[in-house]
């Protein structure tokens, strides 16, 4: 994950000396995303054993963003998101359940480039997920710090309509799940796989 900020920040450093000079048109936009939510091996941490590890299937996720585009290459918006994955195998056994989120960002995305038919951008934000979810008799969902990155591709279709694809990585603090019993904490990072279109209003 390091490296992934890393990167991130890199591409940023070198995009004033990679885009054009020619700016767009400012103003402000919707968009709407969806794809494929890639969950990664996370963990169930209890306070009196070892941790218990968690695989999951490929979920699905949707969501949207209103923001406004400075027309430098610079957007800022505010989005939300919504993901659900299922629960295969708890310690390499078989399981039940599922873990779903629902993020609500402040954004920012910047072009590195302008003047190509298809324009490369990054980004990152922060905010809020609640997650929680469920398995054997575990339950539990709670609203904790977030934050994400996102690299991905854009092309105008119009005037007014892009379309783009973009891989995200989102994480939160972890989260309570409890029984009757036990109490454990919830690990959650999530690789998502999105595409979109975006309209401008104005």
């Amino acid at each position: 994950m390091n490296r992934t900020i890393l990167a991130v920040a890199l591409l940023s450093a070198i995009g004033p000396t990679a885009r054009s000079a020619t700016a767009g048109t400012p103003g402000y936009y919707v968009s709407g995303e969806g794809g494929f939510s890639l969950l990664p091996d996370l963990g169930l941490r209890y306070a009196s054993t070892d941790a218990e590890n968690e695989n999951f299937s490929s979920g699905y996720a949707y969501g949207g963003a209103f923001g406004y585009d400075t027309g430098d290459g610079i957007r800022i918006e505010l989005s939300a998101l919504y993901q659900d994955s299922s629960l295969v195998k708890l310690n390499a056994t078989s399981a039940t359940g599922h873990l779903s989120s629902t993020s609500l960002m402040a954004n920012a995305t910047y072009d590195l480039v302008n003047d190509w038919p298809v324009t490369p951008y990054v980004g990152a934000g922060l905010g809020v997920q609640s997650v929680g979810g469920w398995t054997n008799s575990l339950h539990g969902r709670d609203w904790e710090p977030a934050y994400q990155v996102e690299a991905g591709l854009r092309h105008e279709l119009g005037e007014n309509v892009s379309v783009f694809s973009e891989y995200r990585f989102s994480q939160s603090e972890s989260v309570t799940l409890w029984s009757g019993t036990d109490i454990t904490h919830e690990h959650f990072g999530d690789h998502l796989l999105l595409v979109g279109l975006s309209y401008r209003v104005n």
